[in-house]
Protein backbone atom coordinates (compact mmCIF):
# COMPACT_ATOMS: atom_id res chain seq x y z
CA UNK A 1 0.00 0.00 0.00
CA UNK A 2 1.30 3.61 -0.93
CA UNK A 3 -0.61 6.40 0.86
CA UNK A 4 0.45 10.28 0.32
CA UNK A 5 -1.73 11.39 3.00
CA UNK A 6 -1.88 11.54 6.88
CA UNK A 7 -5.10 9.88 6.62
CA UNK A 8 -3.61 6.39 5.94
CA UNK A 9 -1.82 6.12 9.27
CA UNK A 10 -4.70 7.28 11.57
CA UNK A 11 -7.46 4.73 12.73
CA UNK A 12 -9.60 6.65 10.70
CA UNK A 13 -8.73 4.10 8.19
CA UNK A 14 -10.04 0.38 8.27
CA UNK A 15 -7.78 -2.37 7.64
CA UNK A 16 -8.63 -2.96 4.22
CA UNK A 17 -9.05 0.04 2.93
CA UNK A 18 -5.58 0.30 3.75
CA UNK A 19 -5.28 -2.31 1.37
CA UNK A 20 -5.42 0.16 -1.56
CA UNK A 21 -3.12 3.20 -2.60
CA UNK A 22 -4.16 6.60 -2.40
CA UNK A 23 -2.73 9.61 -4.98
CA UNK A 24 -3.46 12.32 -6.48
CA UNK A 25 -5.82 12.40 -10.07
CA UNK A 26 -3.80 11.62 -13.14
CA UNK A 27 -5.16 12.66 -16.53
CA UNK A 28 -4.99 9.06 -17.17
CA UNK A 29 -7.58 8.44 -14.21
CA UNK A 30 -10.63 10.22 -15.95
CA UNK A 31 -11.92 8.12 -17.86
CA UNK A 32 -12.30 5.65 -14.55
CA UNK A 33 -13.22 8.22 -12.53
CA UNK A 34 -16.23 8.99 -15.12
CA UNK A 35 -17.22 5.30 -14.72
CA UNK A 36 -17.15 5.44 -10.86
CA UNK A 37 -19.26 8.32 -11.04
CA UNK A 38 -21.88 7.49 -13.24
CA UNK A 39 -22.02 3.74 -11.38
CA UNK A 40 -22.33 5.12 -8.07
CA UNK A 41 -25.16 8.07 -8.86
CA UNK A 42 -26.73 6.19 -11.40
CA UNK A 43 -30.24 7.27 -10.28
CA UNK A 44 -29.55 10.96 -10.99
CA UNK A 45 -27.77 10.72 -14.01
CA UNK A 46 -30.65 8.70 -15.56
CA UNK A 47 -33.29 11.41 -13.99
CA UNK A 48 -31.00 13.71 -15.84
CA UNK A 49 -30.15 11.89 -19.46
CA UNK A 50 -32.54 9.21 -19.32
CA UNK A 51 -30.93 5.55 -21.25
CA UNK A 52 -28.00 7.76 -22.05
CA UNK A 53 -25.22 7.68 -20.05
CA UNK A 54 -22.56 10.50 -21.03
CA UNK A 55 -19.12 9.48 -19.97
CA UNK A 56 -17.89 11.73 -22.58
CA UNK A 57 -19.48 14.65 -20.72
CA UNK A 58 -18.88 13.59 -16.53
CA UNK A 59 -15.05 13.33 -18.06
CA UNK A 60 -14.78 16.39 -19.29
CA UNK A 61 -16.49 17.63 -16.82
CA UNK A 62 -13.64 16.61 -14.10
CA UNK A 63 -11.14 17.34 -16.67
CA UNK A 64 -12.47 21.01 -15.38
CA UNK A 65 -12.39 20.13 -11.67
CA UNK A 66 -8.50 18.47 -12.33
CA UNK A 67 -7.49 21.66 -14.25
CA UNK A 68 -8.86 24.15 -11.68
CA UNK A 69 -7.19 22.46 -8.56
CA UNK A 70 -4.96 19.42 -8.93
CA UNK A 71 -3.96 19.06 -5.18
CA UNK A 72 -7.73 18.58 -4.20
CA UNK A 73 -8.88 15.83 -6.22
CA UNK A 74 -7.55 12.07 -4.90
CA UNK A 75 -8.25 8.58 -5.81
CA UNK A 76 -7.82 5.12 -4.25
CA UNK A 77 -6.72 2.67 -6.43
CA UNK A 78 -7.10 -1.06 -6.60
CA UNK A 79 -3.31 -1.46 -8.65
CA UNK A 80 -4.30 0.40 -12.11
CA UNK A 81 -8.05 0.53 -11.62
CA UNK A 82 -9.54 3.40 -9.97
CA UNK A 83 -12.33 2.22 -6.60
CA UNK A 84 -13.06 5.61 -5.47
CA UNK A 85 -12.26 9.52 -5.46
CA UNK A 86 -13.05 12.93 -3.96
CA UNK A 87 -12.96 16.32 -4.89
CA UNK A 88 -12.62 18.53 -2.60
CA UNK A 89 -11.66 22.18 -3.82
CA UNK A 90 -10.39 25.03 -1.22
CA UNK A 91 -12.56 27.34 -3.53
CA UNK A 92 -15.32 26.70 -5.61
CA UNK A 93 -15.06 29.94 -7.27
CA UNK A 94 -11.59 29.44 -8.56
CA UNK A 95 -13.35 26.07 -9.89
CA UNK A 96 -16.01 28.29 -12.17
CA UNK A 97 -13.37 31.08 -13.19
CA UNK A 98 -11.06 28.20 -14.39
CA UNK A 99 -13.86 26.52 -16.12
CA UNK A 100 -14.71 29.80 -18.05
CA UNK A 101 -11.16 31.31 -18.24
CA UNK A 102 -9.69 28.30 -19.62
CA UNK A 103 -12.06 27.60 -22.49
CA UNK A 104 -13.91 24.38 -20.69
CA UNK A 105 -17.18 25.76 -21.00
CA UNK A 106 -16.89 26.48 -24.61
CA UNK A 107 -15.28 23.27 -25.41
CA UNK A 108 -19.02 21.60 -23.56
CA UNK A 109 -20.74 23.87 -25.76
CA UNK A 110 -18.80 23.11 -28.97
CA UNK A 111 -18.75 19.12 -28.53
CA UNK A 112 -22.83 18.93 -27.66
CA UNK A 113 -23.55 21.36 -30.37
CA UNK A 114 -21.52 18.37 -32.68
CA UNK A 115 -23.31 15.64 -30.91
CA UNK A 116 -20.66 13.96 -29.04
CA UNK A 117 -21.96 13.78 -25.86
CA UNK A 118 -25.56 12.43 -27.29
CA UNK A 119 -27.95 14.01 -25.13
CA UNK A 120 -30.33 17.43 -26.64
CA UNK A 121 -31.68 20.40 -24.93
CA UNK A 122 -33.64 18.96 -22.02
CA UNK A 123 -30.89 17.89 -20.12
CA UNK A 124 -29.18 20.82 -20.53
CA UNK A 125 -31.84 23.00 -19.40
CA UNK A 126 -32.94 21.09 -15.96
CA UNK A 127 -28.61 20.89 -15.52
CA UNK A 128 -28.93 24.99 -15.87
CA UNK A 129 -31.56 25.13 -13.75
CA UNK A 130 -29.78 23.08 -11.28
CA UNK A 131 -26.78 24.74 -11.46
CA UNK A 132 -28.27 28.17 -10.91
CA UNK A 133 -30.06 27.22 -7.62
CA UNK A 134 -26.86 25.46 -6.26
CA UNK A 135 -25.03 29.00 -7.09
CA UNK A 136 -27.88 30.48 -5.50
CA UNK A 137 -27.64 28.39 -1.78
CA UNK A 138 -24.09 29.04 -1.65
CA UNK A 139 -25.18 32.68 -1.00
CA UNK A 140 -28.32 32.38 0.89
CA UNK A 141 -28.07 28.80 2.34
CA UNK A 142 -26.53 30.00 5.67
CA UNK A 143 -22.77 30.83 6.07
CA UNK A 144 -21.09 31.16 2.75
CA UNK A 145 -18.05 28.66 2.79
CA UNK A 146 -15.88 28.38 -0.19
CA UNK A 147 -14.24 25.26 0.19
CA UNK A 148 -16.30 22.29 -0.27
CA UNK A 149 -16.65 18.37 -0.73
CA UNK A 150 -17.93 18.81 -4.00
CA UNK A 151 -18.15 14.87 -5.07
CA UNK A 152 -17.16 11.54 -3.21
CA UNK A 153 -17.67 8.19 -4.44
CA UNK A 154 -16.81 4.81 -4.22
CA UNK A 155 -17.22 2.07 -7.07
CA UNK A 156 -20.00 -0.48 -6.21
CA UNK A 157 -18.18 -3.48 -6.08
CA UNK A 158 -15.55 -1.76 -3.55
CA UNK A 159 -18.23 -0.67 -0.63
CA UNK A 160 -18.03 -1.67 2.58
CA UNK A 161 -14.27 -1.44 2.83
CA UNK A 162 -14.17 2.27 4.50
CA UNK A 163 -12.41 3.58 1.34
CA UNK A 164 -15.14 6.56 1.62
CA UNK A 165 -14.08 7.44 4.91
CA UNK A 166 -10.16 7.60 3.97
CA UNK A 167 -10.93 9.62 0.81
CA UNK A 168 -13.33 12.28 3.20
CA UNK A 169 -9.73 11.96 5.09
CA UNK A 170 -7.78 12.84 2.13
CA UNK A 171 -9.79 15.58 1.42
CA UNK A 172 -9.66 17.14 4.42
CA UNK A 173 -5.88 16.76 4.99
CA UNK A 174 -5.34 18.59 1.84
CA UNK A 175 -7.62 21.37 3.07
CA UNK A 176 -6.10 21.44 6.40
CA UNK A 177 -2.59 22.23 4.52
CA UNK A 178 -4.22 25.30 2.32
CA UNK A 179 -5.25 26.58 5.38
CA UNK A 180 -9.03 25.75 5.26
CA UNK A 181 -10.87 25.85 8.55
CA UNK A 182 -14.47 25.41 6.94
CA UNK A 183 -15.44 23.31 4.69
CA UNK A 184 -19.37 22.47 3.40
CA UNK A 185 -21.14 19.84 1.50
CA UNK A 186 -24.26 18.82 0.64
CA UNK A 187 -25.80 15.38 0.90
CA UNK A 188 -29.08 13.71 -0.13
CA UNK A 189 -30.89 13.39 3.93
CA UNK A 190 -32.10 10.20 2.67
CA UNK A 191 -28.18 8.93 2.37
CA UNK A 192 -28.05 8.10 5.92
CA UNK A 193 -24.78 6.19 5.85
CA UNK A 194 -23.37 8.82 4.62
CA UNK A 195 -24.91 11.42 6.72
CA UNK A 196 -23.29 9.16 9.79
CA UNK A 197 -19.96 9.30 8.19
CA UNK A 198 -20.02 12.74 7.57
CA UNK A 199 -21.25 13.59 11.06
CA UNK A 200 -18.37 11.25 12.26
CA UNK A 201 -16.06 13.66 10.73
CA UNK A 202 -17.59 16.54 12.34
CA UNK A 203 -19.94 18.04 10.19
CA UNK A 204 -23.02 19.41 11.07
CA UNK A 205 -26.65 20.03 9.73
CA UNK A 206 -26.75 24.08 8.69
CA UNK A 207 -30.03 23.77 6.59
CA UNK A 208 -31.42 22.42 3.22
CA UNK A 209 -31.40 23.37 -0.36
CA UNK A 210 -33.10 21.71 -3.70
CA UNK A 211 -32.39 20.54 -6.94
CA UNK A 212 -34.74 19.22 -9.66
CA UNK A 213 -34.72 15.73 -7.93
CA UNK A 214 -35.37 16.69 -4.51
CA UNK A 215 -34.01 18.10 -0.92
CA UNK A 216 -30.20 18.28 0.33
CA UNK A 217 -29.09 18.11 3.34
CA UNK A 218 -26.28 21.16 3.51
CA UNK A 219 -23.62 20.43 6.23
CA UNK A 220 -20.59 22.26 7.78
CA UNK A 221 -17.63 21.36 9.33
CA UNK A 222 -15.30 24.12 11.32
CA UNK A 223 -12.07 22.87 12.43
CA UNK A 224 -10.03 24.69 15.64
CA UNK A 225 -7.44 26.91 13.94
CA UNK A 226 -8.21 28.55 11.07
CA UNK A 227 -4.70 29.40 9.11
CA UNK A 228 -4.14 31.72 5.82
CA UNK A 229 -4.52 29.78 2.43
CA UNK A 230 -1.68 30.28 0.18
CA UNK A 231 -2.43 28.79 -3.53
CA UNK A 232 0.40 27.45 -5.62
CA UNK A 233 0.27 25.91 -8.98
CA UNK A 234 1.69 22.50 -8.84
CA UNK A 235 0.82 18.79 -8.04
CA UNK A 236 -0.70 18.95 -4.51
CA UNK A 237 -0.82 23.00 -4.74
CA UNK A 238 1.93 22.13 -3.39
CA UNK A 239 1.09 21.06 -0.70
CA UNK A 240 -12.65 13.78 -6.73
CA UNK A 241 -22.31 14.26 -4.55
CA UNK A 242 -22.80 12.94 -1.20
Amino acid sequence: MTCLYRSCSTNRVSREAAMFEYGPVLESDLPQVADVFAESFRDSVTHMFGDVVPLKAIEDLFRACLDSEPGCFHVARDESRVAGYIFAPSSTLRLWKIALLRGHVLRWIGRWIRGEYGFRMRPVGALMADKVGFMSSALTGGPYVDARILSVAVSPQYRGRGLGSALVQAGLDYLERRGVFRVRLEVRPANTPAVAMYTSFGFVEAGFTSDSQGKWMIMIRESRRPRRIEYGTGGDQRGIEG
